[in-house]
Order: structure tokens, then C-alpha cells, then sequence
């Protein structure tokens, strides 16, 4: 019943906002109401099921229309970083890439940047195909560049990364392991 109360609402705010700003608090509340959703509904899944896509998309749908009705609020870089990770976590890495690169040139001072950039690097390392080595490359190269405070073993992984480019991360852990 909570769940068809808070679908209902959002279509309502929807259609009654029409070419108006969503008001940021209503957009929070919807969307903590669905993240909560989902999170009630992940505690009853049985092992190996998953939340339905379309409960993820719902989200995705509450979090793009708050960060598109109010980009300058504190909360939509934020928005942006969970669509990212909600597509990548539901295997849609090329939707996960566009909002993750829409994130870092938007909020270039956003508070998790540093793990938006490494993920970045991961999907276009890993999961995109074909493999895209410079864009791999391009994500390196600017986690070395802005965080020069990373540890020295996180460096060098990273360099080593960059140094092997041509090699998929299935043979760098081969090479690794000789």
C-alpha cells in the first residue's frame, strides 16, 4: 500500500509541476520514500533474487528529475553519483558512464569525485566493449593528476594500469601472479 501511495504521489507531482521546477524538498522526500522502498523490499528478496528493474528505474527516474529541476542544489551531484552507480550495479554500463561523466563535468568539486573517477576507469576498463584505452587512460591519468595525496601503493597500481594498457585486466593478473 505504501509503495502504490508513493507512485501515486510522484505521478501527481509529476504531471501537476508540468514546466515548473520540482520543489527540492518534495523530491527528497520522494526519493528517500523509494529508496526506502527498495531497501524494505531488498530485506524480504530470497538469496540470489534481485530488486525488479523497474523499482531501480523508478528511482533513477526520481533522482534525474530532482537533479534537472534543481541542478544548483547541494543534493544533485549526489543524484547524479547514484544513477551512476545504480546503472552500473544493474549491468548498464554505458547509461552508468553518461551520468558518471556528466557528474564530473558539472560538479567538478564534488565530494566523492575521487571514486567517480576510479569507476569510471573500471567501467571503461572492464565493461564496456570494445575497450576503450583511452578513455581508461584518460580516467587514470586525471586520478594520478588531482589526487596527489594517494597512497603510494594506490599510485603505483594505478601507473602500472596505465604502463600495461594494452593488456585486459584479466591478463594484468596473469602478469601479476608469473
Amino acid at each position: 500500500m505504501y509503495k502504490l501511495i508513493v507512485f501515486f504521489l510522484a505521478i501527481f507531482i509529476f504531471t501537476n509541476c508540468g514546466s515548473q521546477e520540482m520543489d527540492a524538498s518534495e523530491g527528497l522526500k520522494l526519493i528517500n520514500a523509494k529508496e526506502s522502498s527498495i531497501r524494505d523490499l531488498s530485506k524480504k528478496l530470497k538469496p540470489g533474487e534481485i530488486v525488479p528493474l523497474n523499482e531501480s528505474d523508478e528511482l533513477i527516474d526520481l533522482l534525474l528529475s530532482f537533479y534537472r529541476t534543481n541542478p544548483q542544489d547541494q543534493n544533485a551531484p549526489l543524484c547524479l553519483d547514484k544513477v551512476h552507480m545504480i546503472y552500473s550495479s544493474t549491468k548498464r554500463h554505458e547509461k552508468s558512464a553518461i551520468y558518471g561523466d556528466t557528474l564530473l563535468l558539472k560538479y567538478p568539486d564534488y565530494i566523492n569525485r575521487l571514486l567517480i573517477l576510479e569507476s569510471m576507469a573500471n567501467v571503461y576498463d572492464m565493461y564496456i566493449f570494445p575497450r576503450d584505452t583511452s578513455k581508461v587512460r584518460y580516467y587514470n591519468e586525471l586520478l594520478l593528476k588531482e589526487n596527489k595525496d594517494i597512497s603510494k601503493e594506490k599510485r603505483e597500481e594505478i601507473q602500472f594500469k596505465l604502463d600495461n594498457l594494452e593488456l585486459t585486466i584479466q591478463e594484468i593478473i596473469m602478469k601479476v601472479n608469473e
